[in-house]
């Protein structure tokens, strides 16, 4: 049987990232796709939210209008 057991530190840490994609997916959202915009409202640079798309694999394309 598989040991299933977190530590409150891994517990936390996923939550946090979760917390994370979430807020950008929002941000992304009310920009319409727009990295830019998104960086300014999460209060980031935008290399710093490229990477962070990146790295949870949000797709940007699915926030554009056209």
């Amino acid at each position: 049987m598989e040991d299933t057991r977190l530590s409150l530190r891994e517990i936390a840490s996923r939550a946090a990232a979760q917390a994370e994609r979430d807020a950008i997916r929002l941000a992304l959202h009310a920009t319409r796709g727009n990295k830019s915009a998104a960086a300014r409202l999460l209060s980031t640079d935008y290399k710093t939210l490229h990477l962070k798309v990146k790295q949870y694999g949000i797709p940007t394309g699915q926030f554009r209008e056209y």
